[in-house]
């Protein structure tokens, strides 16, 4: 029998389900700010985070099996439904992407430091490459949560998006000099829901290396 810590792998397990479900409804805050705003162009956005809330919803209750050692079947139907609406959303999300990127290329901002813009540029383009990754990798690993190589791969993509999701932070709050400036509302919006993500993925590496140090909660049951 092991002894309990402060911090059991199901402890740590419930952290990160509670950290995804709060950025889930981050997403739906920032649908309904939106909706709110109505500016310009605002359906592109509201489409983009209404398929990242679908996805969620989908994706947060198979990976909190996953922590807890059960494995996910190829045949369950949120894992299906998952597979096929994913490729869809992170095609639209690098549309976007883009366009954006095309945009600043063609001289948009001409008073805004192109280094800087590039770095902006970069790291949204890189924010989105690796959450797709995050999503294909856990998608795979789902039907092995034994395999604590995978966990601890899956961990270092976690870590980096986080440490994408943090700068984004950063650009939402202090704009780059010669951007059109944010209203307060859009800086706390936006600031938050970065906020959310980043942490949620900091608690889900937590929780995914403490299983994997540990064992799975399911484990821990059969040794007590």
């Amino acid at each position: 029998m092991k002894s309990p810590s402060r911090f059991s792998p199901a402890r740590t397990v419930q952290l990160a389900a509670g950290s995804l479900w709060l950025r889930l409804g981050s997403v739906l805050a920032l649908s309904v700010f939106t909706v709110w705003r109505s500016d310009p162009g605002f359906w592109l956005l509201l489409i983009d985070f209404l398929g990242s809330a679908a996805v969620l919803a989908l994706w947060i209750p198979l990976m909190t099996l996953y922590l807890r050692g059960q494995p996910v079947l190829t045949t369950d139907a949120r894992r299906t439904l998952l597979t096929r609406l994913y490729p869809w959303l992170i095609a639209y999300e690098g549309a976007l992407w883009l366009l954006s990127a095309l945009s600043a290329v063609g001289g948009s901002y001409p008073e805004v430091n192109p280094v800087a813009l590039a770095v902006q540029v970069t790291v949204t383009g890189a924010s989105i490459a690796v959450s797709f990754l995050i999503y294909l990798f856990s998608l795979r690993q789902m039907a092995n949560p034994a395999d604590a190589t995978g966990r601890t791969q899956l961990a270092d993509l976690l870590n980096l998006s986080a440490a994408l999701a943090a700068a984004a932070v950063v650009f939402n709050v202090i704009p780059l000099s010669g951007m059109p400036a944010p209203t307060l509302g859009d800086k706390v919006a936006y600031g938050l829901a970065n906020a959310a993500e980043a942490a949620s993925w900091l608690l889900l590496r937590w929780a995914l290396l403490s299983v994997s140090q540990e064992g799975s909660p399911s484990d821990q049951a059969s040794d007590t």
